[in-house]
């Protein structure tokens, strides 16, 4: 099968595939504001200690729409910050419960991104977000298909042999330091 010039039975290499754990989303988003919302709620997050997952932006400064992803177990703390702040408060929207898919590249080949995303999207997978590098792809999608995700993106994609994809074995938390 041929799929805008991708050959679907050639499989492309990777070096890895990483499964996020459970996180939620957030739309940062203030069409016609004088102050751009990013830093301040960058800044929020901070303030509270909480790590961002992902974060994908289109500019900081002309209030595109801002896709932001935290553990989900920090929502609550950030809905509550986000309430008591008059200027992010109307700006901010709590979405799903979404997982990021994470696959390194091998040899920086151009096809795998066209091709990973005709494979979600032909099996009906929303994708939210998504953010490239030289180093990785990462693609947001609802978490309750995240593990069917991973399995069609195994069946497209060649991984090194003995390797199998990945969750997260630890997480990186700050505390905060007594005063």
């Amino acid at each position: 099968m041929v799929a805008a010039g991708l050959d679907m039975t050639e499989k492309l290499s990777i070096n890895g595939l990483k499964l996020s754990d459970p996180l939620t989303s957030i739309w940062i988003h203030a069409p016609n504001q004088t102050v751009d919302r990013l830093p301040l709620f960058c800044c929020l997050l901070a303030q509270g200690q909480i790590n961002i997952a992902f974060l994908t932006a289109a500019s900081i400064v002309d209030s595109k729409p801002v896709l932001c992803c935290i553990d989900t177990k920090d929502h609550p703390a950030v809905a509550e910050r986000v309430e008591h702040n008059g200027d992010l408060k109307g700006c901010v929207r709590f979405g799903g419960t979404v997982g990021v898919i994470t696959f390194y590249p091998h040899q920086s080949n151009l096809k795998l991104m066209g091709l990973a995303l005709h494979v979600l999207s032909r099996s009906g997978i929303r994708v939210h977000g998504m953010a490239s590098s030289i180093a990785a792809l990462s693609f947001v999608i609802d978490f309750d298909r995240l593990e069917e995700a991973g399995r069609l993106l195994m069946e497209t994609l060649q991984l090194p042999d003995n390797a199998a994809p990945v969750r997260s074995e630890f997480k990186v938390h700050q505390e905060r330091r007594p005063q």
